[in-house]
């Protein structure tokens, strides 16, 4: 089995069409470090309890699958707006690992730049919340 899942395939292309020149295996290495996903390609359940990304269902795909593409821009919206320097882990990725300053100025600029979904700004807000009242 691929790491390079359709999951990471489509981020990839979500990537590209948005002007980021990044390959599949940086793709993939971005969303490991990032726990979006794990060593498989597969999405992590931190990532799928929070809503970043939906369970895939074999049937019927339909709606889900571009509502869980919107999902994966987004997110990467805002990940590529962080610096590298920014994300700390190790063995296992870990995005509470993610310096908070950095990640909090990631999120408003991605808002400010009404650079998200809908539902993309409503979960990234209640992110920015959820940060802000630590």
């Amino acid at each position: 089995m691929s790491k390079y899942t359709p999951l990471v395939k489509d981020m990839q292309k979500d990537l590209k069409k948005k002007g980021f020149k990044i390959s599949l295996e940086q793709t993939y290495q971005k969303l490991v470090k990032a726990n979006f996903i794990d060593v498989d390609g597969n999405p992590t359940k931190w990532t799928i309890e929070n809503g970043y990304v939906c369970v895939e269902y074999s049937y019927p795909q339909g709606m889900q699958a571009s509502q869980e593409q919107q999902d994966q821009a987004d997110v990467l919206e805002v990940l590529n707006r962080l610096p590298q320097s920014a994300v700390h882990y190790n063995d296992v990725p870990d995005l509470s690992k993610i310096e908070t300053k950095p990640l909090k100025k990631a999120i408003k600029s991605a808002l400010n730049d009404d650079a998200l979904s809908a539902a993309g700004r409503k979960k990234w807000k209640n992110v920015l919340k959820d940060i802000e009242s630590r």
